[in-house]
């Protein structure tokens, strides 16, 4: 069996990285030396706990333990668990002292051992780490396929429904340039109400924006119901922010719409929310010591 299961086995073993740990019973030595192109050896000591505890055992693919019964104490006090990579290799009288303890070990193999059941128990724990490398490469793929598909998702909104965002991009542009020359008027303002409120519900239904969408509209419905009698002309000043939080938003949307780049989404909607919530409460002279340390980006 091992002949006819040799190229399989080697094929796995040839470039693995195998850890002995203990004294390895001479037999079982050369049989390791038969597979494995790539072994390190250490005695049972300090280095091997902090090797396992500094999480250090991840450059190998197994780990062997020859162990007596005071050593395999000794491991099992100072380390949490051993390696989901790991075997363990005792004599016949400390297995049945140590039943009770043995089920954290992911294989074990009890001496005296034949090559043919050495080595396969060897290729099955190498194989456990290979399933969860291929697992691990294939969440990958899945998880690009995924943004694939939020991207084409995005993708088919805006074709849908680009011709309307850019109309309200152009009009927000417009309400931009007239908060730079500095008009302040409920005209003005309920211009760029009506703007965001249309904004927010397009974009409301992609979920891909959703909390983008409730920021802006948000914003709309503060602006819709701002009564410039009851502001402080102390506090115009504040209408700069809102000029920046305008202009922010048109490019966004340019390049969005124009140029297709999906940038952080979620990063520019933290940012967003920040300078809508400075704006707002400079505006109504809300800051004070207890969100002095809010920020406008």
């Amino acid at each position: 069996m091992i002949n006819n299961s040799f190229s399989s086995i080697s094929s796995l073993t040839r470039n693995s990285n195998i850890l002995l740990i203990g004294t390895i019973p001479k037999v079982l030595n050369t049989v390791i030396d038969k597979y494995f192109l790539k072994k390190e050896c250490i005695t049972f000591n300090k280095e091997s706990i902090d090797i396992l505890n500094e999480n250090l055992y991840h450059q190998f693919d197994i780990i062997l333990f020859f162990l007596n019964k005071e050593k395999f104490e000794i491991l099992q006090d100072n380390i949490f668990s051993f390696p989901e990579h790991s075997m363990l290799i005792i004599e016949d009288e400390l297995f049945m002292s140590l039943r009770s303890s043995i089920n954290m070990i992911t294989s074990l193999a009890v001496l005296p051992i034949c090559e043919e059941f050495f080595i396969n128990k060897i290729f099955n724990v190498l194989s456990i780490k290979e399933t969860s490398k291929i697992l691990k490469s294939k969440e990958k793929i899945l998880n690009k396929h995924k943004q694939y598909e939020v991207t084409n998702d995005i993708n088919e909104f805006l074709d849908k429904y680009n011709g309307s965002i850019m109309f309200l991009n152009d009009d927000l542009n417009e309400n931009f340039k007239r908060l730079k020359d500095l008009e302040i008027s409920s005209e003005l303002f309920n211009e760029i109400a009506s703007n965001m409120l249309k904004l927010g519900t397009i974009f409301k239904q992609n979920e891909n924006f959703s909390h983008w969408s409730s920021i802006v509209i948000a914003l709309g419905d503060f602006l819709s119901t701002l009564d410039l009698e009851n502001i402080d002309p102390s506090s115009y000043a504040a209408f700069d922010y809102l000029t920046t939080i305008v202009e922010d938003i048109t490019i966004y949307l340019d390049e969005l719409c124009l140029y297709r780049l999906f940038k952080d989404v979620r990063l520019f909607e933290d940012s967003l929310a920040n300078n809508i919530t400075f704006f707002e409460d400079c505006l109504v002279s809300k800051l004070d010591e207890n969100n002095d340390n809010l920020e406008f980006f």
